[in-house]
């Protein structure tokens, strides 16, 4: 995995460690080691925002994270994603109203 790093050479992605409800920001990489809790999305994403959340400890099979959409579709639909794959590491971008939340890997 690589960095996202602006026009200036910042760091743009904040790495945070998760075993609890958590609310992400935009360019968070939500590190996950434990399951069976909520990540809730941006409340007033902005196109082109990402968040990647990563199934650190192999815990998701048995242990799901939703992923709430906050009012925002995700592909499309209006449900929250449930992450029950081990060793998942997915990122969704903001696509506007029409689409919402993409997962583009």
């Amino acid at each position: 995995m690589g960095r996202y790093i602006s026009v200036t050479g910042t760091p743009l992605a904040t790495y945070r460690e998760a075993n609890a409800n958590i609310a992400a920001a935009a360019n968070d990489r939500i590190v996950c080691t434990t399951g069976g809790f909520t990540i809730t999305l941006p409340a007033s994403p902005v196109v082109n925002d990402p968040v990647q959340v990563v199934d650190a400890t192999d815990v998701f099979g048995a242990n799901n994270v939703t992923v709430a959409r906050n009012g925002e579709k995700i592909q499309n639909l209006e449900e929250d994603l449930v992450l029950n794959v081990n060793n998942t590491a997915v990122t969704l971008v903001y696509t506007g109203d029409t689409y919402g939340w993409l997962i583009i890997r």
